[in-house]
């Protein structure tokens, strides 16, 4: 839990930024419209983005309408480097969410290409002006700038530790639809399933003691038949009722007569080889496009994970599949973690 309250405050932390970042441009935009001067803490803090040139060079405290048009222009080649980037990314890997993500990972990169690009076409229109006219380099301007900046690198290492959200994978039996980390023991119960040895107002406690299973396992039984097994959650706190609680981990042998009526996101389970797994992706097998993952593989072992940066926010998930040394299948299973858990 502490985690997550950690990563909550770092996120509000960012959106302050950005709200400053939003504020400094429109006190720009004010000042000139108004014909005044930006306030002084502005022009300190344009000055302060000198490092890139030199200490010893100075910018122009000056408030014009050429200062807000060179702003414009950063925002504008920010916003087309961006896209240009988006593009890219989309065309190498078909996979919209998994672009978005690389694209906001790496603003702090973006943000200092267009720093650099609003050089350039800085110094040719200069060399490009009348002669006899003055060039400034406007530090109310380099304020928003610099705002900009600040707010990506840390809006880049809020992406880092947090991720980005994956779509959470789901079991199908019979007339159940499972999201795993979401849905409840209730709706399984409404469904005609039942757990072994507890009731629907039974306590289930997570103990907190493991940073890979949550809550309790229990049996998952329908007209007597075992569906495999799963850990229960409370959702917040340390204990609730039975029907409360979140399916946190899914799990069935093979030698389970109903695994031939379960499916892995709409995937026949049954009718998966160990050279399925050894041959194709784990995304393609499951019908995935996951912005962030990472896929596993051994002899007889095969993990698909999901959200791979951490699980501070978002919640991230894996999907195993583990076969015997002669190749047959022995269990498949999902679980989902996340630091309220824990």
């Amino acid at each position: 839990m502490g985690l997550f309250i950690f990563a909550l405050a770092f996120g509000f932390f960012v959106l302050l930024l950005f709200l400053c970042t939003v504020y400094v441009y429109f006190r720009l935009v004010k000042a000139v419209k108004a014909g005044e001067e930006v306030p002084k803490w502005m022009y300190k803090l344009g000055q302060s983005f000198r490092f890139r040139y030199s200490n010893h060079y100075t910018f122009d405290d000056i408030t014009d309408s050429a200062a807000l048009k060179e702003t414009n222009f950063f925002i504008l080649s920010l916003i087309l480097v961006n896209i240009i980037f988006g593009l890219v990314m989309y065309h190498r890997t078909n996979n919209f969410l998994e672009a978005l993500y690389t694209v906001l990972k790496l603003q702090f990169a973006l943000a200092i290409i267009s720093v650099t690009l609003n050089g350039i076409v800085k110094f040719f229109l200069i060399l490009l002006k009348p002669s006899g006219r003055e060039a400034y380099s406007y530090s109310s301007s380099k304020a928003v700038i610099a705002a900009v900046c600040l707010t990506s690198f840390v809006f880049t290492l809020f992406m880092s530790m947090t991720g980005f959200p994956a779509k959470a994978p789901s079991v199908q039996f019979d007339t159940a639809n499972v999201i795993i980390g979401e849905t409840r023991a209730a709706e399984l119960l409404n469904a005609g399933f039942s757990f072994s040895e507890r009731t629907p107002d039974s306590e289930i406690v997570n103990k907190n003691d493991e940073h890979s299973s949550y809550g309790e396992l229990v049996k998952l039984v329908k007209d007597g038949k075992p569906y495999g097994l799963m850990s229960l959650t409370p959702e917040w706190g340390t204990s609730d009722k039975l029907k409360n609680c979140i399916v946190t981990f899914y799990s069935i042998s093979a030698d389970n007569e109903q695994l031939s009526k379960v499916k892995f996101s709409n995937k026949e389970l049954s009718k998966l080889t160990i050279n399925d797994f050894k041959t194709k992706n784990l995304t393609d097998i499951f019908s995935l496009k996951p912005a962030d993952y990472e896929e596993i593989k051994n002899n007889t072992f095969f993990i698909l994970k999901l959200q791979t940066a951490g699980y501070g926010i978002w919640k991230s998930y894996s999907l195993e599949a583990n076969f015997n040394s002669d190749g047959s299948p022995y269990s498949y299973s999902i679980r989902a973690k996340h630091s309220i858990w824990d």
